[in-house]
This record gives C-alpha cells, structure tokens and sequence, in this order.
C-alpha cells in the first residue's frame, strides 16, 4: 500500500503534453469532426447474442451523444440501477458510432421487455434487442472500423509519404487525448481522488485511475519512440501478437531476439509497455530494468495505482491498421477507412499523418 508520505510527494502531471512522433511532427494541418458524419465507428462485437437469457443487448448507432450518458437514459427506462447497464468501449461523443450496450434484467421474460423503442431519437437509432445469456463486459469486443474525414489538408504528397509509411510500419499505440478529459481534467481528478477527496461517481473514479495508468504508459512510449526502440525487441521483454490477444515473453538472455525482431517487422508481433498495478512476483530483466529507468520519475504514481489494487497488464507499442485504405474527396478532403483492435484510438494514427483542429 502507498503511504501517506508517498501520496503528499505526488506531483501534477504535465498537461498539455506532446508525445513523440513515430514518422517526424506533420507539417500539415486538417479539420476534424467538422460534421458528426465525418467520423463513423462500428463496433465489431465478434460474437452473436444468442436470443435468450437475462440479458438483453442493445444494438445502437449514436449521433454527437455521450457513450455513458447513453447507458445512463437506457437504465432509466429499464428502471434498473446504472450498474446494471454495460457497454464494451466508449466512442467518441463528436461522431455517428455504432455499438452494443448491455441491461442485466434478473427474472424478467422478454414478454416484460421495456418499450426499447423509446430510445428512438434525432440522436439515437436502435437496430435491435436481442437476449442473451452473459453480461456484456467491458473490453470484450474485438474491434472497430472507422471511416473517418479529414477537410482541407492540402499538401498530399507530404500527407500520402506518410500514409504509405504508417500502413508499412504503424504508428505508436498511443492513448488518446480524450482519455484524460477536457484539458487534462481527469488528471486532476485523480490527485485529487488519491489526496483524499471522495468520488462517488463510480464512472468518474474508474476514468480518473484509468487516465494516470494512460498518461504513464504514454509517457514510456514517447521515450521508445524518441530512441527508436518502439519497434525493437528487447531481451526480456514481453510482445504481443497482432491478434491483440496472446502474449509471450522474449528470452532474458536474449537468445531468440533475431527470431523476435523478424516477427516484429513482418507485423505479427509487438514489444509491449506496462499499465501500472499490482504485480506478483515481477521479473529482473534488461526489459524490466529499462522500463524502471523510464518510469523512475513517476514511481509515486505507480505506488499509488498499486495500493488502489489495480492489476498490471501490458499493451502494445504498435497501433496496426488492418484493411487500410485512403483516397482523397474534393482534392482537400482525405478520406480514412481501417480497422483498430479493441482499446486503440483512430486519434492517435491521425496525429502521425496530420495536424488536426
């Protein structure tokens, strides 16, 4: 557990930030989201509910609304507590995203079933409700396709070198901007929370936790970009295959690096950076050992992420667009279409390509 001295030694965390570019800062500039429309997600569930059970999935397109505001006015007509109500992943509010949301109904037979058709708005359209037999739980999904508009971005040469650049090599798997709220917010509300101050939102306290992990493995990741080893294997080290699924762990003495390396620059595999919790019994390495040097400065932050008994895990380095595709609408209008596995942000390969307002 962190103690109190550990905790008052906590620092603000620096914001606004700027991360290191993979491919150099873009020299462009481009609008994004000026219409709702420029920017579609459809969420891959990867499974179909079944048709039974207690609970029902909703499946609903949103339009410039809120993810958890959305949960919060379907658990209202289902007269069941927020807790009760689940989705996967959080989409953008600015946008038209498609995605399932989950009502546990204990002992209700469908027959009994809330008029879901009140859902219906301008905002919201809801494709369908079907039964099923789990609770729909947070990052189960395996993906989203987006098609994504970016307006008056001129200078195409500069922009299609790196399009061609991101779609050979990626681009750093960087949490986006939108996970630390509106102008770092959640940051503040997380040395807030930590000091002592009492959130009773449940949504505000997980959000304000998951941004302090987010800021750190950012931090980690601009440091390994800005010495190249962002693609680079490293003895010890734990990679990820592209499936974004299964892991493996390099050898410590460094045997099958030459191995690991070709596996990493063909795409199948990722190095991977942590996201602080608690760990058992961590290993010595030369990964581990880098990854403390990096992360020496803001161990007071990880100390505290541990005693709030979050459990470590490790995400890739390397955000990869499957199925990437551009062309250009109206000579200054690029036009996006790719797929992202589950938990990456489409904000943080736009950044590599261009500057956006």
């Amino acid at each position: 557990m962190a103690n109190a001295d550990t905790i008052q030694t906590l620092e603000p965390l620096t914001w606004p930030i700027t991360w290191a570019y993979a491919h150099g800062e873009p020299q462009t500039r481009a609008q994004l989201k000026t219409h709702c429309s420029d920017f579609l997600v459809t969420e891959n569930l990867g499974f179909e509910p079944c048709g039974e059970g207690e609970h029902v999935y909703l499946d609903i397109t949103k339009t410039d609304t809120n993810t958890d505001f959305l949960a919060r006015n379907i658990a209202k007509l289902a007269g069941v507590p927020a807790r009760q109500v689940n989705y996967s992943g959080l989409k953008d509010r600015r946008g038209v995203t498609r995605q399932w949301f989950g009502v546990h109904l204990p002992g209700k037979a469908e027959d009994v079933d809330p008029d879901w058709q009140q859902l219906q708005s301008p905002q919201v359209h809801l494709h369908q409700a079907v039964r099923h037999l789990r609770k729909l739980k947070t990052g189960v999904h395996q993906g989203n396709f987006f098609c994504i508009r970016l307006r008056g971005i001129g200078a195409c040469d500069l922009v299609e070198q790196r399009l061609a650049t991101i779609a050979q090599q990626g681009a750093p798997n960087y949490f986006g901007d939108q996970r630390f709220g509106h102008h770092g917010g959640n940051l503040g509300l997380a040395l807030s929370m930590l000091q002592g101050k009492r959130i009773k939102d449940r949504f505000k306290r997980g959000m304000a936790l998951s941004s302090v992990r987010s800021y750190v493995f950012n931090q980690l990741l601009s440091e390994r970009v800005k010495d190249g080893s962002w693609l680079q294997a490293i003895a010890g080290e734990r990679c990820m295959f592209s499936d974004g699924f299964s892991q493996f762990d390099v050898a410590a003495d460094g045997t099958d690096l030459s191995d690991v390396q070709g596996r990493i620059d063909a795409g199948d595999l990722a190095p991977t950076g942590p996201m602080a919790g608690r760990v058992g019994n961590p290993p010595t390495t030369p990964a581990s050992h880098y990854e403390n040097q990096i992360l020496a400065p803001y161990s007071p932050w990880v100390e505290a992420l541990v005693a709030q008994d979050l459990s470590a895990q490790r995400r890739a380095l390397r955000l990869w667009p499957k199925d990437f595709s551009w062309h250009w609408v109206d000579g200054d209008v690029l036009e996006l279409q790719f797929h992202l596995m589950r938990g990456s942000y489409a904000t943080a390969l736009i950044r590599e390509i261009t500057q956006t307002q």
